[in-house]
């Protein structure tokens, strides 16, 4: 059995996306349903997110790989939208010194 690269893994992954809603409890519990009463499931903390896996093997490889799936989407996202202008890089370095000082002021 060979191994599956990274890539192979993560399209393999994307393919069998589906998004569901599901509200946590007060206690932080997401409901599932009985399909999965008693299983062990695998948590990868992407950003403020959150992604469930029941295969332990693929949750170690994503775990360690994430930075480089997520590196390379970011990369993958501006070259869609195109790199941001001059001005547009300004704007941003603006907004963020002027959220930074506007705490420093009173």
């Amino acid at each position: 059995m060979r191994s599956e690269s990274g890539k192979e893994l993560f399209m393999g992954f994307l393919k069998s996306v589906v998004m569901e809603i599901r509200k946590a409890d007060s206690k932080g519990r997401i409901y599932l349903g009985n399909k999965y009463a008693g299983r062990n499931f695998y948590v990868v903390k992407i950003f403020d997110g959150i992604l469930l896996l029941n295969d332990e093997i693929k949750a170690k490889e994503i775990e360690e790989k994430k930075e480089e799936f997520l590196k390379g989407n970011i990369e993958k996202l501006l070259e869609l939208l195109g790199e941001p202008t001059v001005e547009e890089m300004k704007e941003v370095v603006k907004r963020s010194r002027e959220r930074r000082f506007s705490s420093i002021q009173t």
